[in-house]
């Protein structure tokens, strides 16, 4: 770690990153940060003394600013209207490589607020930018609130939907379902393979749907990196058809739907579950619909912080419309993970004996097949045969942090 005696510079230098660009403060920057904590006093219920809960503090960033040329002040005023507009969703938000806040592991700087002095021939142009690391919660200017519930009720839908006007589900199906609710909105997310990030954040689709789709019984490799390259492996498995008007007339419960064309250029993918009351099909996804609508923040690159304007984390797991305005689009495929590959028989469909084969004359007597045992007869989640050749062509765009 550095210190400001043994490298000055990078003590005297701030440089706030917003997405890929780079936006250096002009002039020399004295930098500080202070750390405020998080007090939350509760009763408990056997006990009439009150305790306090301290959680992770909060760090409040200063940065004064000294310029002396007339270039350090036009520089200044670019900075000035970036602040000034801020984000869609919220006040600009920056990440930063300054050792004092790095040593505070500080994640990310909401812009609170600038103030600047006169000029003054003697000590140049002074300027101080307040930053923080969260904001104070503003669910009451929010026009969805931030649980779950509210949400959902918003949106239209919930948790766990009506299914009257739900085709009847496969056993395989229903136990798709079952996962995808059991991993859903409110439950402890998984993390993803890397072991730093968990389901729940937004962009992780065919990660949660990895998660999902190994609970109901499926092979884990059917599902990549990005939900483009998932979509590549279940129409090389041959477990996929192209989406169509008919196709949505003949979904079953726990079908991957598939959306290619996703604005990420990675696709997306989710589990549908049934539908509404009123035969709105629904899915149930990691998805940035339900991200947006519990007031999760993007960069100015458009990429996902994770969290909403109070700093709260977001979960970004729910379920919403197949199609239409509240819903993820336009379908490209539909993933048939557990397809029936030959009829089971029943009692009144006793199988045959196979006969035995009459000799030929060129070969030996008599050659007699046995009967295939029961278990062929069986609708079985075929295993995926991934052939790297051919899967090339499905590998994803380069991922982002939140990519899917």
């Amino acid at each position: 770690m550095t210190s400001p005696m043994n490298a000055p510079s990078l003590h005297d230098n701030f440089v706030l990153l917003d997405g890929a660009k780079r936006r250096p403060l002009p002039g020399a920057a004295r930098v500080t940060v202070g750390l405020t904590a998080n007090v939350d006093t509760q009763q408990p219920a056997a006990d009439s003394t009150e305790v306090t809960q301290i959680t992770e503090a909060t760090a409040e960033i200063t940065v004064q600013l000294l310029m002396w040329t007339h270039e350090q002040w036009m520089a200044y005023q670019s900075l000035l209207a970036v602040f000034r507009a801020g984000t869609k969703t919220g006040p600009a938000v920056f990440t930063t490589t300054h050792p004092e806040v790095r040593a505070r592991r500080v994640k990310r700087l909401y812009f609170i607020s600038e103030q600047s002095e006169p000029y003054s021939p003697a000590t140049g142009y002074r300027a101080s930018i307040k930053f923080s690391e969260k904001l104070a919660n503003k669910s009451s200017t929010q026009s969805l609130g931030t649980t779950t519930a509210s949400v959902d009720t918003a949106l239209g839908v919930s948790t766990n939907p009506e299914t009257a006007a739900t085709p009847a589900a496969t056993a395989a199906g229903q136990k798709m379902r079952d996962a995808a609710i059991a991993n859903g909105p409110g439950t402890k997310p998984a993390l993803t393979r890397d072991g730093v990030h968990d389901v729940s954040e937004a962009g992780y689709c065919s990660s949660w749907e990895r998660v999902v789709g190994a609970a109901a019984g499926l092979d884990p490799s059917l599902y990549g990196a990005s939900a483009k390259e998932t979509e590549g492996r279940f129409v090389v498995a041959k477990m996929s058809i192209p989406w169509s008007s008919a196709v949505q007339g003949q979904l079953q419960v726990g079908d991957q739907i598939f959306y290619g064309n996703d604005p990420s250029g990675l696709g997306h993918v989710g589990t549908y579950i049934g539908n509404r009351a009123d035969g709105t099909p629904l899915v149930m996804s990691n998805n940035y619909v339900t991200y947006k609508a519990r007031g999760g923040l993007f960069d100015a690159a458009g990429r996902a912080t994770g969290y909403d304007a109070s700093g709260k984390k977001v979960d970004a797991r729910g379920t919403v419309p197949l199609t239409g305005p509240a819903g993820l689009g336009q379908p490209t495929s539909v993933g048939k993970p557990f397809k029936v590959t030959a009829v089971k028989a029943g009692p009144s469909q006793p199988v045959s004996p196979v006969k035995t084969v009459p000799p030929l004359p060129a070969l030996r007597p008599s050659l007699s097949i046995p009967a295939p045992p029961a278990a062929a007869f069986r609708a079985t989640a075929p295993s995926p045969s991934i052939i790297p050749a051919e899967l090339s062509k499905y590998a994803p765009a380069p991922i982002f942090p939140g990519g899917k």
